[in-house]
């Protein structure tokens, strides 16, 4: 009985800690290497821009920005995935150009990032594209993966990567 009270107390923090993230806002969903390889090239990311990642789960999109020598900002809400980015980005030697922060991405500072990067779950589309619309600079590029704006136009597409371009 005493083992089963024990094992309780830590895996109850641990669920929630790991669920909350799930039921506040999307669920962990890694984009593959084909659509990563997509989003690189539809960024057309140069020396100068600074790119963040909304939802960075496990880090792999700052990670691949990063190694381009481009300065690359992810915001998670999950601990674990936050641990497991930063763990990822020291074993690949690039903590002066990759950061992975513990935060909500309704939370953020837009203004600094020439590029923004997501994989929205549909439920926030509309929130997030006035938020975008309202709070980046002209000439952001704003690359969604699967999901569009409901009324905003996407400049390309490729390989379910949408290309915005704020006004």
């Amino acid at each position: 009985m005493e083992k089963v009270l024990i094992l309780l107390i830590i895996l109850v923090p641990v669920f929630f800690i790991v669920a909350a993230p799930v039921i506040k806002g999307a669920p962990y969903l890694p984009i593959d290497k084909k659509r990563l390889k997509a989003l690189l090239k539809l960024s057309e990311a140069k020396q100068g821009d600074k790119v963040v990642d909304l939802g960075s789960g496990d880090g792999r999109i700052v990670i691949e920005f990063a190694k381009k020598g481009i300065e690359s900002h992810g915001y998670e809400i999950n601990p674990i995935l936050v641990l497991i980015s930063k763990m990822k980005i020291r074993k690949a030697g690039l903590r002066n150009k990759a950061f992975i922060h513990w935060r909500s991405l309704w939370n953020i500072d837009f203004p600094k990032y020439s590029i923004i990067t997501s994989y929205p779950v549909k439920g926030i589309m509309k929130s997030l594209e006035k938020k975008l619309q309202n709070r980046t600079t002209p000439r952001s590029k704003i690359i969604l993966h699967i999901f569009k704006f409901p009324s905003w136009k996407y400049e390309k597409v490729l390989d379910n990567n949408y290309l915005y371009i704020k006004e």
